[in-house]
C-alpha cells in the first residue's frame, strides 16, 4: 500500500482529500504545516507529498525545497497543490524539482490522475 502524506493548513480540504485517497487503498498521514510535514517526512518517509503552498511556519516551497536538498527525502516525489496560479510559483516550484503542480479547485478524477502518473499503483 503507497503511502501519502497530505500537508495543508485548511483542515476540511485535508480531511477530504484524505477521504479520498483512502477509498483508493493509500494509506494517509496528513500535516497542518511545512514544518510539520517536513517531521513526517523525516520520521516516515511516505512514497509521495502533496502539500499547500501557503501555510504557516513553513511554506510549500521551502517544504519542497527542503525534502529534495536532503539525501535521505530528494527521492520522494512531491505535488504543489496550491489556488496559486502565479506562474512565478510555478516556475520556483519546476526550479526546486516539483514532481506535479496541481491548482485547486480540481476534480477528485484529476488529483488521481497526476498521482497516478508519479506513483505507480
Amino acid at each position: 500500500m503507497k503511502r501519502i502524506l497530505i500537508v495543508d493548513d485548511i483542515d476540511d480540504l485535508r480531511e477530504n482529500i484524505r477521504d479520498i485517497l483512502e477509498m483508493e487503498n493509500f494509506q494517509i498521514s496528513t500535516a497542518r504545516n511545512g514544518l510539520e510535514g517536513l517531521e513526517k517526512i523525516m520520521m516516515e518517509k511516505p512514497d509521495l507529498v502533496i502539500t499547500d503552498l501557503l501555510m504557516p511556519e513553513m511554506t510549500g516551497l521551502e517544504l519542497l525545497q527542503k525534502v529534495k536538498e536532503t539525501d535521505a527525502t530528494k527521492d520522494i516525489p512531491v505535488i504543489i497543490f496550491s489556488a496559486l496560479t502565479d506562474p512565478i510559483n510555478m516556475e520556483i516550484a519546476k526550479s526546486l524539482n516539483v514532481d506535479g503542480y496541481i491548482t485547486k479547485p480540481c476534480s477528485s478524477t484529476d488529483l488521481l490522475d497526476e498521482i497516478h502518473k508519479i506513483i505507480n499503483v
